[in-house]
């Protein structure tokens, strides 16, 4: 068994180095093929057979998982266009120099508009939203309005740097954008999912650290909420 599941996991590895995403479902069949002798013998042709089958239905389902998170995507005619969206702030706010970033998941979008499930939000310091003043405070969890504009992901793809394209990936953030000057409205202050409510609680921890701990005073604040919630963007370099 232990060999079946390091097979499998070989397979998942095996897709992660191909250069172009091959269709799951020819693997998915050898898979099985390659499994149907295990059924009647047991012997050590049969078993390599098996880890065969393994690896090729661990390439299948990788393959599998990898083309329904790529099918959710930005719509290429709506990049760069003004678009109505509702939904929910999905994980910890981020304050930057010109604003708050933050992963936003879209219940609804407006008619027609081929908008991802999950996506990073920009709300900038006066600088879309046509205020001057600063971004209200968002907490996880709360239900938004927003008027955005997004495009596909994208990064620069230098080896041994940073690839932010794949970042994004990872945490299924299929499109980034900024929130326009159309007023946003708060819909709602809390949604109760189990999720949501983690996030709510992530972001009262590291803002008890933030107010008993200022950073100004205490440098190493964002190594503890780092420690306390896995917020490593609030770790600061010091020289």
């Amino acid at each position: 068994m232990r060999l079946n599941i390091l097979a499998f996991a070989a397979g998942i590895l095996c897709l992660q180095l191909q250069p172009t995403l091959p269709g799951w479902e020819p693997w998915l069949a050898a898979g099985l093929l390659l499994a149907l002798p295990g059924l009647l013998w047991r012997n050590r042709p049969v078993r390599l057979l098996t880890l065969l089958a393994c690896a090729a239905i661990g390439i299948s389902w990788a393959g599998w998982r990898a083309e329904t998170r790529l099918a959710d995507q930005l719509g290429a005619e709506w990049e760069g266009r003004d678009i109505d969206v509702v939904g929910i702030v999905a994980g910890l706010p981020q304050a930057f120099a010109g604003g708050t970033r933050f992963a936003f998941d879209v219940s609804d979008a407006q008619a027609g508009a081929i908008v991802p499930g999950r996506i990073m939000l920009s709300w900038y310091r006066g600088r879309h939203t046509g205020e001057a003043d600063e971004p209200p405070p968002l907490r996880a969890g709360e239900r938004w309005q927003f008027t955005v504009r997004l495009k596909r992901p994208h990064g620069n793809a230098n080896p041994g740097v940073f690839d932010y394209e794949a970042w994004l990936l990872e945490r299924n953030l299929r499109a980034t954008g900024y929130i326009r000057a159309n007023p946003p409205q708060r819909l709602a202050g809390m949604v109760w999912s189990p999720g949501y409510v983690v996030e709510r609680f992530r972001q009262s921890v590291r803002d008890s650290f933030e107010r008993m701990l200022p950073e100004a005073a205490y440098p190493f604040t964002g190594v503890l909420v780092a420690l306390a919630v896995g917020d490593q963007k609030a770790v600061q370099v010091v020289v």
